[in-house]
């Protein structure tokens, strides 16, 4: 069956000496494997930049009922990049929200809420003119909302302790394992749920601050999403901001 979607690359793996395995997040199937041959060769039809982290593009493909490995008939960019493959940045964030969504969906069915979230969310963060800074920071707890494990109720003085395994703003810190924040970051925590992806300039927080949530939420889909694998690429976002 020939099939034609957009999706979304969240990984690529060198395969045999002139082709390229893609994982990627499709609008009609979910999560698909795709094998794209002679990518890899100096006068390849297909142009480096579509295999690129968090690439948007439209796939022709010859699917197998038995799933697997799918082969690719056609590619094109959907839409283009603008600013993400040249601005280091805008590059270093796209690899850490790839490597997110990459340890975090598994489904193999279509979800159109999810694919339009992650698709709308990469054109914001091509597009955006001013600081990113706070960007990865919001995308994260906005995609807990598709995954299942958005934060149940709200800080307050009541409830300041904010427990990473329940996912459940508390009257007292936990006793019985040591995943929660202090009343400070659960605070910042509480702040960032009601922050849009467009309007991340408003989350007024300093470096200190923002590495102290960036560390709470990659432990909160830890322990939630990626069923034992870390999430590591962080360590570059730290070291830019």
């Amino acid at each position: 069956m020939i099939v034609k979607t957009r999706a979304v690359v969240l990984h690529v793996t060198e395969y045999a000496e002139a082709s390229l395995i893609i994982k990627a997040y499709t609008a009609s199937h979910g999560l698909q494997s795709f094998l794209v041959n002679g990518v890899r060769k100096q006068k390849s039809r297909f142009p480096s930049n579509l295999f690129q982290t968090l690439s948007l593009i439209e796939v022709v493909a010859y699917f197998k009922k038995t799933g697997g490995l799918h082969r690719v008939s056609d590619i094109n960019a959907s839409p283009a990049f603008v600013e993400i493959p040249y601005d280091v940045v805008k590059t270093s964030m796209a690899l850490f929200i790839g490597e997110v969504l990459y340890k975090s969906i598994r489904e193999e069915e279509p979800n159109p809420e999810l694919f339009h979230f992650i698709d709308h969310a990469i054109q914001i963060l091509d597009l955006h003119e001013t600081n990113v800074s706070r960007f990865h920071l919001c995308f994260m707890m906005q995609l807990t909302r598709y995954l299942g494990f958005f934060p149940s109720g709200r800080y307050s003085s009541a409830f300041p302790w904010f427990d990473l395994q329940e996912g459940i703003f508390l009257e007292s810190n936990p006793t019985r394992h040591p995943y929660y924040l202090t009343k400070q970051t659960s605070a910042l925590i509480d702040q960032l749920l009601d922050i849009s992806l467009e309007d991340i300039n408003q989350f007024k927080i300093s470096s200190e601050e923002r590495n102290q949530i960036l560390s709470a939420l990659i432990l909160y889909y830890e322990l939630h999403q990626t069923n034992g694998s870390r999430i590591k690429s962080h360590e570059i976002l730290m070291e830019l901001f």
